[in-house]
């Protein structure tokens, strides 16, 4: 049986995007599973005594029910290589799932901090995260995307980016890039040049 992940910022003891969390694990587990019950991540979620205000990752793996839910320090660390990756057409991540052995196996193999990935000349994502880049007034965010993250959701809900498909010639046309993900919003994200990524 598939297992999925969901990672959920927890900062000042308060848990971030959790409306974005919740429809993801409910889309996941009804387009995956028959005959469940609902569950609802807020209540499942119980804070360690311990907990301080730092940023923790709530690490929840589950399937047809909740397997485990952890709570990690974190601390989002700063990249200093990226490179362009194209992937195969086939490859599908319409679901977080637990075992991300093919993206591994791309990191490994590049020898880089981490990849942006190229799907039929359309920028998607990068390893970890979903990625948006400046043209020098506003953020824009592929519309041809892997995974529909929570932090891009919550963005894209916001105004804070916009959706546009991006090929790997429109790069010229933007000045940088930031990566984000539920542990990283767009204010905490490393912003970098685009000539990290134009050949």
């Amino acid at each position: 049986m598939f297992q999925f992940i969901e990672s959920i910022c927890c900062v000042n003891k308060q848990l971030r995007n959790l409306e974005f969390h919740q429809a993801r694990f409910d889309r996941t587990r009804n387009d995956n599973f028959t005959e469940i019950n609902p569950i609802l991540l807020n209540e499942i979620i119980n804070f360690p005594t311990d907990l301080t205000d730092e940023k923790y990752k709530v690490r929840i793996v589950y399937d047809r029910e909740i397997q485990s839910v952890e709570f990690q320090q974190y601390q989002i660390k700063p990249i200093e290589s990226i490179q362009l990756f194209e992937i195969e057409n086939k490859i599908d991540y319409s679901y977080k799932y637990l075992d991300r052995w093919f993206f591994d196996e791309y990191l490994k193999e590049s020898k880089t901090d981490d990849l942006v990935l190229v799907k039929s000349n359309y920028i998607t994502d990068c390893i970890y995260s979903n990625i948006v880049f400046f043209d020098g007034s506003q953020w824009i965010t592929p519309r041809t995307f892997l995974l529909k993250g929570t932090m891009r959701e919550a963005l894209l809900q916001s105004g804070e980016i916009i959706q546009k498909n991006i090929k790997v010639s429109d790069l010229v046309n933007f000045k940088s890039f930031k990566r984000v993900n539920a542990m990283m919003s767009l204010d905490e994200s490393q912003e970098l040049d685009i000539s990290l990524l134009i050949q």
